[in-house]
């Protein structure tokens, strides 16, 4: 009887550990969706970066806890991009390094952003 009390306490605990290490993403596509909505302009007419764009850029860096945060940001971006009329991807890309902010990762259409680490 102890033994099997031992062996079910062991296997609960494992339970947790591989349940705790399994990372989920805590940023949304809503939160994304609200800091980058700034850079739009940007992304379609080009000029300058604006200060709030940067504050959405710095802010979603800022909220990446893991690698699916980064992978799910990734796909919204791509997935609400492709929704914008004439939106420039290069111009997109550079959005980053303007705000001296580095992205990991960049968004083309062909982007597969299950890729990013």
């Amino acid at each position: 009887m102890g033994v099997i009390k031992v062996t079910l306490v062991a296997t609960i605990m494992a339970c947790m550990v591989i349940i705790g290490s399994h990372a989920e993403a805590t940023v949304t596509c809503e939160q994304v969706t609200i800091w980058l909505t700034p850079c739009i302009s940007y992304a379609v007419l080009g000029g300058n970066v604006s200060s709030l764009c940067c504050q959405g850029v710095h802010s979603l860096n800022a909220a990446y806890k893991n690698g699916d945060d980064r992978r799910g940001s990734c796909q919204c971006v791509k997935d609400r991009a492709a929704l914008i009329p004439g939106i420039d991807y290069n111009r997109v890309n550079e959005i980053g390094e303007k705000c001296g902010s580095k992205c990991p990762y960049k968004v083309y259409p062909t982007t597969d952003c299950s890729k990013v680490k």
